[in-house]
C-alpha cells in the first residue's frame, strides 16, 4: 500500500514548480513563445504558465513563479535596449510576483465558495492577467522616465492596455482551465458515504469510478473497509451524517471529511452529465440540491425516504430487507390498493390518464396481499418525493431533475416517477450507479 504523506506532496509540488520555472526560462529564450511581438506591441504568454502554477500549487508557488518570470524579464532587458525600462525591478519583478500571488489567492478563495474547478481556474487566470497588465503598465508610467517623456505616451499607454490586456485576458481564460484540467495530478481515491442507514464505498481512478460496494447490515464498518480493499489508495474522502464519527486517518491513509451537499452535487453531475438541474438524493430521508454551472446549494428536504419505507414495510408487510421489499413490490398490483381515476369516473379528465392516482392506499383492508401493500407503500413515497421535487424544480427554474440514492433505480420507483413526470411535464433522470453518487462525489472533490 502506498501512502501519500505531506512530505511526498511537498516534494511533488516542488518538482512541478521546478518544471514550470524551467518552462518560463525556455519560453523567454525561444522567440515567439513567451513573447509574441509586433512593433511596439508585445503580447506575453508567460502569465498563463504562472497562473497555471498558482491555481495548481497555491499562491506561494505562484509568487515564486512570478519572481522567476520577473528575473528573466530583467535579464532579457539587459540584452535588448528596446526594453531597457524593464531593468528596473519595480517594473519587471514586483508586479510579476504579485501576479502569481493574486492568482493563487483568488483560486483559494473561490474554492471555499464550492465553485466548479474550471470556473475557479478561469476566474483566477483573469484576475492574474488583469493584475499583470495594470501593474506593469502602471509601473512603466510611474518609474520609466524614458517612456513617459514620449509625446504620445498617453495614447501608447491606453493602446497597450486595450490591445495587450484584451488578448492576454482572452488567452488566459481559455487556456488556463484547459491546461489545469489536463495536467492536474490524478490519484486513486476512496470515497465513503456514511449515511444514517447505509454505507457505500466508491473507488475512483482518474475521475472514473472503477469499483463500488454497499456495506451489508450485518457487517461492521471496519470489516467492510477491509473487505472492499484499499491497496494503492492515496486519499480517503468521507461524507454523510456518519462521517462526523470518523476521527483521524483510516488505515494510515490521509482521510478528509467532505461536505455532503457538495459531494451529492458533484457525484450526480458526473454521473448524469448535467450541470444545471435539481438533484434529489433519496436516502434514509430525502434532500433537494440546486446545481448550476457556478455552484450548488441545499434548497430543502423531507423525512420521506428509505427510512420511512423500511419502517412501514417492516410493520405492515413484515419485510425489513430492502432487496426483498423491492422484489415483493414488483409483484404487486397498484390498482388493487390505490384509488385511481378509472375508479371514480369514466374516460379521462383533462390530460389525466385513467391510472392516475387519486388516493394512495385507500383500498387497503385486511385482505390486501403483501405484494400489493408493498407496491402501494413504494408508490406513495416515490410519488410524494416526485411531486415535491417538481415544485422545488419549478421554484428554481429548471425542469430537469436528477435522482440519486440507494432506492432510486427500483423499477417501481421509475414507474411512479414516470407518472409524476407526465403530469407535470418535467424530466426525471436516474443515472447509472445512482446509489453511489455521493461516495463518488466525495472522491472527486479536491
Amino acid at each position: 500500500m502506498e501512502i501519500k504523506s505531506k512530505r511526498t506532496t511537498d516534494t511533488r509540488n516542488l518538482a512541478r514548480a521546478g518544471i514550470l520555472c524551467a518552462l518560463i526560462i525556455v519560453m523567454t529564450i525561444v522567440p515567439y513563445t513567451g513573447y509574441i511581438y509586433y512593433g511596439l506591441i508585445e503580447i506575453t504568454t508567460l502569465h498563463i504558465v504562472v497562473a497555471v502554477g498558482a491555481v495548481l500549487l497555491g499562491w506561494e508557488y505562484g509568487a515564486v513563479l512570478g519572481l522567476v518570470w520577473g528575473v528573466t524579464c530583467v535579464l532579457r532587458a539587459l540584452t535588448n535596449p528596446l526594453w531597457a525600462p524593464f531593468v528596473n525591478p519595480l517594473i519587471s519583478v514586483v508586479p510579476r510576483v504579485i501576479v502569481g500571488a493574486v492568482g493563487g489567492l483568488v483560486a483559494q478563495g473561490l474554492r471555499k465558495l464550492k465553485l466548479r474547478s474550471g470556473l475557479v481556474a478561469g476566474i483566477s487566470a483573469a484576475a492574474a492577467t488583469l493584475t499583470n497588465t495594470v501593474l506593469v503598465l502602471s509601473a512603466l508610467k510611474l518609474f520609466s522616465t524614458v517612456l513617459t517623456g514620449l509625446p504620445l505616451f498617453g495614447t501608447i499607454y491606453a493602446t497597450l492596455i486595450g490591445v495587450n490586456g484584451s488578448i492576454e485576458l482572452v488567452a488566459a481564460i481559455i487556456l488556463v482551465p484547459v491546461i489545469v484540467a489536463a495536467v492536474k495530478p490524478r490519484e486513486l481515491v476512496l470515497g465513503i458515504d456514511i449515511g444514517a442507514s447505509t454505507t457505500k464505498f466508491a473507488l475512483v481512478k482518474n475521475g472514473k469510478c472503477v469499483k463500488e460496494f454497499r456495506k451489508p447490515d450485518e457487517m461492521s464498518f471496519d470489516e467492510a473497509l477491509d473487505s472492499f480493499g484499499y491497496t494503492g489508495v492515496r486519499r480517503i474522502a468521507v461524507t454523510g451524517v456518519g462521517s462526523s464519527f470518523i476521527k483521524g486517518n483510516l488505515r494510515g491513509i490521509p482521510t478528509v471529511r467532505k461536505d455532503e451537499v457538495a459531494s451529492v452535487a458533484r457525484g450526480a453531475s458526473k454521473l448524469s452529465k448535467k450541470i444545471n438541474t435539481l438533484i434529489v438524493s433519496v436516502g434514509t430521508g430525502t434532500s433537494f440540491t440546486r446545481m448550476t454551472p457556478v455552484r450548488a446549494w441545499h434548497v430543502g428536504g423531507t423525512g420521506l425516504g428509505g427510512g420511512l419505507l423500511k419502517g412501514l414495510s417492516g410493520r405492515l408487510c413484515k419485510v425489513s430487507d430492502m432487496d426483498e421489499l423491492q422484489k415483493l413490490a414488483a409483484e404487486g398490483d397498484l390498482h388493487a390498493i390505490d384509488l385511481q381515476l378509472m375508479d371514480v369516473c369514466e374516460g379521462t379528465i383533462s390530460h389525466l390518464q385513467p391510472n392516475t392516482t387519486v388516493a394512495n392506499m385507500s383500498k387497503l383492508n385486511e385482505d390486501t396481499a403483501c405484494a400489493d401493500l408493498a407496491a402501494g407503500l413504494c408508490n406513495m413515497i416515490f410519488q410524494a418525493i416526485g411531486v415535491m421535487a417538481v415544485f422545488a424544480a419549478k421554484r428554481h427554474f429548471t425542469r430537469t431533475i436528477v435522482l440519486v440514492g440507494t432506492i432510486t433505480d427500483w423499477p417501481i420507483a421509475q414507474r411512479s416517477l414516470d407518472e409524476v413526470a407526465a403530469l407535470h411535464h418535467v424530466t426525471f433522470i436516474v443515472p447509472d450507479h445512482a446509489a453511489f453518487a455521493t461516495a463518488i462525489g466525495a472522491a472527486l472533490s479536491e
